[in-house]
């Protein structure tokens, strides 16, 4: 149960996480790479403090500092691209794409890590599938994308890479977990998200620095809030993955987003979905409750 409950609160923060995102790239559309940076910086500084109070003091192994390394990259490119994705495009749209992350986990550890499944898991995995090209069809009465020109190449392009690499950024933080029994987990995470902090900051010092004073102004709320947000739920999924098959928390991780984004979308930014899409929603809420009760 408290794996189940630990879903429901990283859906709530990387809900959080993308609703700053949104507004401060609405409302000010500037500084893209210090306005990450400092999500970045916020996000990092979460699981320092966290093993700063812990007082275990910190453990990083050599061995995993190449693991670390790599995954900032995915973190760099998740950060930016996502960011990009949600000032051009709707977020609802943008969100629900960004789900199909979710399924390079649940394949990695079906295929890779052997994890147990049944009849009901592919069930809940193929509703999902379905759900997400379902909720990703332009129907007619799908008016969200004609509000912000959200159909554009350039939108298309950013939340699709950023899609791909938050689900790698998902299997390398499962890999390091597996590979060393669950040692320095939160050095892991210091590592790959300050070391993208440290690439947004060199090239935003570069491309944003006639009004990076303006972006430190402005964006610097928001980004401690998305920042706090993200290492929360970071180190939410670490607890998560403790307790849970990373093929059962995937799926049922992508069916709330996927019901959450939707309710939001509507609720808050008004936006429409067409017939099709909404059938799509039905069944990521089957999906979670089959997926929920095997």
């Amino acid at each position: 149960m408290l794996g189940y409950l630990l879903i429901l609160l990283f859906v709530a923060l990387n809900m959080g996480e993308s609703i700053a995102v949104k507004t401060y790239a609405k409302k000010y559309n500037s500084g893209g790479f210090i306005m990450n940076a400092i999500i970045a910086l916020f996000a990092c500084a979460f699981f320092v403090i966290k093993v700063l109070i812990s007082g275990e003091g910190f453990n990083f192994l050599g061995d995993m500092i190449p693991y670390a390394l790599v995954n900032s990259v995915f973190y760099f490119c998740g950060f930016y691209l996502a960011y990009v994705a949600f000032k051009i495009g709707p977020f609802g749209l943008t969100r629900l794409i960004a789900s199909f992350s979710l399924l390079m986990p649940i394949f990695y550890g079906i295929f890779f890590l052997n994890e147990p499944t049944n009849v009901f898991t592919y069930i809940g995995i193929a509703l999902i599938v379905a759900a997400m090209f379902m909720m990703n069809y332009k129907g007619k009465s799908a008016t969200a994308e004609k509000k912000e020109g959200a159909a554009s190449l350039k939108w298309f392009v950013c939340i699709l890479l950023s899609t791909v690499s938050n689900g790698f950024i998902s299997i390398m933080t499962k890999m390091q977990q597996v590979k060393f029994n669950d040692a320095c987990s939160e050095e892991f995470q210091i590592i790959s998200i300050g070391a993208s902090f440290f690439f947004l900051a060199i090239i935003g010092l570069i491309t944003d620095r006639k009004n990076l004073s303006y972006v430190l102004k402005n964006g610097t709320l928001y980004g401690a809030l998305s920042g706090l947000f993200n290492g929360a739920k970071n180190f939410i999924i670490l607890l998560i993955y403790e307790l849970l098959p990373i093929s059962i928390v995937s799926p049922l991780k992508a069916g709330l987003a996927i019901v959450a984004s939707f309710l939001f979308s509507i609720i808050v930014y008004k936006e429409k979905y067409s017939v099709l899409q909404k059938i799509g929603v039905a069944c990521g809420g089957v999906a979670v409750v089959i997926l929920t009760i095997i």
